[in-house]
């Protein structure tokens, strides 16, 4: 069931990562946005760039972000500034889906890398609990069969964004690995979710994923062992977008009812 899960929570962090970028290039510019995010977007460019390559894909142009003067707002603003590569796979279906793919598996392996130099004081402190985090936090690992269970696992999602919460006052953030190990995990977890890629195939992406560690977690018992030791990681990613696209919704309502309050009534006309 750890593998039912884990795929659960990999399409949720996709979209989570997708929705925190939208609303933040609907706050400020998008351009202002890909600048904050440029390492994940640097990580996923380059990875999209390989799998349009290895498909037999040309790649004629690329950029990492757009013109500045594209970066206005409306509808079509949060991919405006998005990067940009021109590229012709040869697989017509499977091309955009190999590509996207090659993107998610860097920004994971990212942030595995992240974790593994950086993250060992955040992870300690935010799943094990230190200070008045009292209780070890981890994810279920198994999806629920009832509705009871259901309502339990909505709970214990709540707790975990007060977890997340409450562990930035618990942080050391003069030890220069926890503000770098925030940011790189941050920047790698929202740009799993490339805007400017074609969703079909992005998702085909992610579906195929999550197929292929549940087939190698059926055939190699070890991968378990593997999957349990990157539980915490996982719990991590998940809470803290969960927490920053709660923090990011009530901050895009605080602006609209700001511009609402200020906007200038025109008089009807005569």
């Amino acid at each position: 069931m750890i593998y039912a899960a884990f795929s659960v929570y990999l399409l949720g962090i996709f979209f989570a990562g997708r929705g925190i970028y939208r609303l933040w290039a609907d706050i400020v510019k998008p351009r202002a946005v890909n600048w904050a995010l440029l390492p994940g977007t640097v990580v996923s460019q380059m990875a999209y760039i390989f799998g349009c390559l290895i498909t037999g894909g040309e790649v004629r142009r690329a950029k990492l972000i757009g013109a500045a003067g594209n970066a206005g707002r409306g509808k079509s603003a949060p991919s405006a500034s998005e990067p940009t590569t021109e590229a012709a796979p040869k697989l017509r279906h499977i091309g955009p889906i190999v590509a996207a793919f090659c993107c998610i598996v860097a920004c994971a392996v990212g942030i595995i890398v992240a974790h593994a130099l950086l993250g060992e004081p955040v992870i300690t402190t935010f799943v094990n609990g230190e200070g008045f985090l009292a209780a070890a936090a981890a994810l279920p690992k198994a999806l629920p069969a009832t509705a009871s269970g259901f309502w339990d696992q909505i709970h214990a999602h709540v707790d975990l964004i007060r977890r997340a919460a409450a562990a930035c006052t618990e942080l050391d953030w003069l030890d220069w690995r926890v503000p770098l190990f925030v940011y790189l995990a941050t920047c790698l977890s929202i740009r799993l979710a490339p805007v400017s890629r074609s969703l079909r195939a992005t998702l085909g992406a992610v579906v195929a994923l999550a197929a292929i560690i549940a087939v190698v977690g059926l055939i190699w018992q070890r991968f378990d062992r593997l999957m349990d030791s990157l539980w915490p990681l996982v719990t991590y990613v998940w809470s803290s977008l969960l927490l920053l696209l709660m923090l990011t919704l009530i901050a895009r309502g605080i602006v609209s009812l700001v511009q609402a309050l200020l906007e200038k009534k025109t008089p009807p006309a005569r």
